[in-house]
């Protein structure tokens, strides 16, 4: 059992996949929205890809371990128990009573798993929280200071990650009207930025005005009547009715989820098979594990041991 002491601005419960195979009934994919640290937090403890695990927005969020627990931190966020700083990207063991704070990073969104994976119930085949329509993961809604979500079982070897993740341009393909349409330049990131998408400022597109409305993929770049670009996310509408030039790869999704209001970006358009490759090779990262030892009673790597 964990209890959850500070909530932070936006906290939940979420898994790598959400809901797609019910986009056809109007319900939003959902799940995290930078998927590949998710999966990566869960693999890190031994747990599946689609295991619940809390993904955690900007910083202030503090829970409580009630047992002993292997848990990992990934994502754009920072932790630390008693003022000592975690490793990120490695599981790290908890003492029972020993307290993990979560704060500000490079990126805006954290992922913190626990061996076992949160215990909740699926809905619609997932246990990620749909914050819109209020289901799924801990009765529908983000956290709050008190609740207490049950752990399951494991016996796994925890693990460190050893490989590396693209830090270059924003890789995005041609969507359905790109036509005269670039998205060449640097962008700033506005202050509309959730989990449904990502709002950017820069230079004007020219209106485009609205096509029919069509079925909206993970990473869709939509082109409002005001030229602005958004950049669509796991929260997305499961249709829209704006012009859309170009769509982020799979690869990159990620990184876009991650990016904080004021933060600049770039594009850069390349073929489908590039594409593919790329996310290819994101699979192939997320394997660069290495094994970790769990630390015995007598040693300091137990997390609440400085507590």
């Amino acid at each position: 059992m964990i209890e959850v002491l500070v909530p932070g601005p936006l906290t939940s419960v979420q898994d790598a996949f959400g809901r797609p195979a019910w986009r056809h009934m109007g319900v939003p994919v959902g799940g995290a929205a930078d998927a590949w640290s998710a999966r990566l937090a869960n693999r890190l403890v031994g747990n599946a890809d689609d295991d619940a695990l809390l993904e955690i927005t900007l910083s202030g969020f503090a829970v409580r371990f009630d047992m002993t627990a292997s848990a990992a931190i990934t994502g754009g966020m920072t932790a630390s128990a008693g003022g000592v700083p975690l490793a990120a990207n490695a599981a790290f063991s908890v003492r029972t009573g020993s307290t993990v704070r979560v704060d500000r990073g490079w990126g805006v969104r954290g992922y913190l798993a626990i061996a076992g994976g949160i215990a909740v119930g699926p809905v619609l085949g997932s246990r990620a929280t749909d914050l819109r329509s209020g289901f799924g993961g801990h009765h529908g809604r983000a956290l709050k200071a008190g609740d207490r979500l049950e752990i399951g079982a494991s016996t796994a070897m925890p693990t460190r990650w050893t490989g590396s993740r693209w830090d270059g341009p924003i890789r995005i393909v041609p969507g359905p009207h790109a036509p005269g349409v670039s998205l060449d330049g640097e962008w700033t990131v506005g202050p509309e930025a959730d989990r449904t998408g990502v709002r950017l400022d820069g230079r004007r597109l020219a209106e485009l005005g609205e096509v029919p409305s069509m079925g909206l993929p993970l990473g869709a770049i939509q082109v409002p009547p005001d030229g602005r670009p958004i950049v669509m996310l796991a929260d997305r509408p499961v249709t829209g009715g704006y012009p859309v030039p170009a769509c982020v790869i799979g690869a990159d999704i990620g990184r876009v989820a991650q990016l904080r209001p004021g933060d600049r970006v770039t594009f850069v358009s390349v073929s489908v098979e590039p594409a593919r490759e790329a996310l290819r090779q994101a699979e192939e990262e997320l394997a660069a594990l290495e094994p970790l030892e769990a630390p015995r009673d007598d040693e300091l790597g137990w997390v609440g041991s400085h507590e």
